[in-house]
């Protein structure tokens, strides 16, 4: 980071880091011990490049359990910045309040410039709201691998997305000889990859990326779109983990997402949208805006990492298509089928998700997406992710969260054109 002083007689640069004082799995007892979402404290490493020394302030603020808003630094006091918006926060407590599910998280991201707007988790059983599950790598990411197979097949094969494909069997399940080319027509059922990832077809893409995808390969694209990295600085958010395929079989079922291996977390749903919605740029999020002096005004930035052109921007276009055909044709359809009025002003595309694993335990329901203006070509929009986990009954499907997200920012923080 740099760090400014106002009266511009000296410069000074300072490494710093920012760090959770407990671990991603710690955060997770809390889960069990049904006393959740006591955020983590952050621990801040300062480092004086001038004087070639290193100040750790992890025994301070170990101390407090919840997500600081002042720290002491050089014989400074220093306030502490989130990027979070109270207001799109509090909406959407009142929605968890109202519908009650399980275990959900939201993570609310401004494409333009990487600011997480919004983290909130919310505990049924307690009625507790918090951030740790959105901070959290333990969710298996099911279907929304599909968005890395399908940029890996857009941007590196010869399919598009009207190329057309053939399966038997049921689009939910992974059988080895739905894997094979089937020979009986009677059986066959057809369509382009626009439909099948529209309507999540498991067969199809596990068949395709045999076809046409190598382990590495897809292993390599994972990682642009932010798998095996680390994420955010300021939270230790363990970044999503992504292993190369073994065999074919195991190709498949990765390529498909049909697997409890590869796990991401809610932060990282909304920036595999948001790199959609950005015409291929993956931006880091950011959770901290600044440390602000509060007697003398001084600013320590946080560390900014540069955007990546992960895809070309014709390929990112056509993985636009793919989101926006699922809003329109595919699993997210029943959730915004009565809100023409938002589709016709609103340019959203998403990827559903669903699958039983990971801690919380419970079944998933994914949905990433984006969101923004079509007449206002100003706005870059926000990017949504939805995780709602549930043990015993359905309390409400993440698109209806999202699409009631969307409908909130664009009428009240940020009003549409009329």
């Amino acid at each position: 980071m740099v760090f400014k002083d106002l009266n511009r007689k000296a410069f000074f640069l300072l490494g710093l880091l920012l760090v959770v004082s407990t671990s991603a799995f710690a955060n997770l007892n809390f889960i069990k011990d049904n006393t959740l979402f006591q955020s983590p404290a952050l621990s801040i490493k300062a480092e004086s490049h001038d004087a070639g020394q290193g100040t750790d302030f992890n025994q301070i603020l170990a101390k407090h359990p919840n997500w600081i808003e002042q720290v002491d630094y050089d014989s400074s006091r220093y306030h502490v910045k989130y990027t979070f918006n109270e207001e799109l926060e509090t909406f959407i407590k009142k929605q968890l309040a109202l519908y009650r599910p399980d275990y959900t998280s939201v993570v609310v991201l401004d494409n333009e410039n990487g600011h997480i707007l919004a983290a909130v988790d919310y505990a049924r059983q307690k009625n507790l709201f918090g951030r740790d599950i959105a901070f959290s790598n333990t969710h298996p990411s099911a279907s929304i691998f599909k968005v890395i197979t399908a940029a890996d097949l857009l941007e590196n094969t010869h399919i598009k997305t009207d190329t057309e494909f053939h399966f038997t069997g049921r689009s939910t399940t992974l059988y080895r000889h739905q894997l094979k080319i089937p020979s009986n027509h009677r059986w066959i059922r057809r369509l382009d990859l626009q439909k099948a990832f529209a309507t999540s077809n498991n067969v199809i893409f596990g068949r395709t990326a045999i076809e046409n995808l190598t382990p590495a390969g897809l292993k390599k694209m994972a990682e642009k779109f932010g798998f095996n990295k680390r994420l955010v600085e300021g939270v230790n958010l363990a970044p999503s983990v992504f292993v190369m395929a073994q065999d074919q079989y195991n190709l498949a079922e990765l390529s498909s997402g049909l697997n409890t291996t590869t796990m991401m977390s809610p932060v990282h749903g909304s920036v595999i949208a948001s790199v959609v919605a950005n015409g291929g740029v993956f931006r880091y999020p950011v959770v901290i805006k600044s440390l602000e002096g509060i007697n003398d005004k001084k600013v320590i930035y946080p560390p900014l990492k540069k955007d990546e052109q992960v895809l070309t921007p014709h390929s990112a276009e056509d993985l636009r298509t793919l989101f926006m055909a699922t809003v329109t044709e595919g699993t997210a359809r029943s959730s915004f089928r009565r809100s023409q009025y938002l589709l016709n002003k609103l340019e959203i595309g998403g990827k559903t998700g669903s699958i039983t694993g990971g801690d919380p335990k419970g079944k998933r329901d994914w949905f990433v997406s984006y969101a923004k203006s079509i007449e206002d070509k100003n706005d870059k929009g926000i990017s949504i992710c939805v995780m709602i986990v549930n043990q015993k009954k359905w309390y409400i499907k993440s698109p209806l969260l999202a699409k009631n997200i969307m409908e909130y920012y664009y009428s009240s923080l940020y009003p549409l054109k009329k």
